[in-house]
């Protein structure tokens, strides 16, 4: 009886289109990650367990990606998102470093910078960073004068 054939593991893309096109995010592609998150031509190379740990939306994406053979790029587990770039990056510094108090004051500049991590946040079900912005609003902003 013989074995049958061990399929080849999908890739995202051949290796021209990859060096032509991809590049590595500057500050979030870890040599030691281990899934691919890609927002356009930016790679952002990151630890599943941190993902996991701290997002259940990431948690339940890995989760039915265990089910079926996902698709890799360098090795990696590969994850195609909508998001911008801008809003992965400062998705993936809340989930890596948390929302710090060292956010620069609210004011009419940053508050879209702060609104852009908090819708971030809630669509990826981050809610300690959740709680921890709407605590800086209302602290900065408060409902009653």
């Amino acid at each position: 009886m013989s074995q049958p054939a061990l399929k080849r593991p999908r890739v995202a893309f051949d290796d021209d289109f990859e060096r032509k096109i991809l590049l590595n995010h500057p500050t979030l592609y870890y040599d030691d990650g281990n899934v691919i998150l890609r927002s356009k031509s930016t790679l952002f190379r990151v630890h599943r367990s941190i993902l996991y740990k701290n997002s259940p939306v990431f948690r339940e994406l890995f989760e039915r990606r265990e089910d079926t053979q996902p698709e890799t790029l360098r090795g990696c587990m590969h994850i195609a998102l909508d998001d911008s770039k801008e809003e992965v990056e400062a998705l993936l510094n809340v989930i890596y470093d948390g929302f710090h108090n060292d956010f620069p004051e609210l004011n009419v500049i940053t508050f879209p910078t702060l609104a852009n991590i908090y819708r971030m946040a809630t669509k990826y079900r981050i809610n300690r960073a959740r709680a921890d912005i709407l605590a800086r609003i209302k602290e900065e902003w408060p409902f009653d004068l």
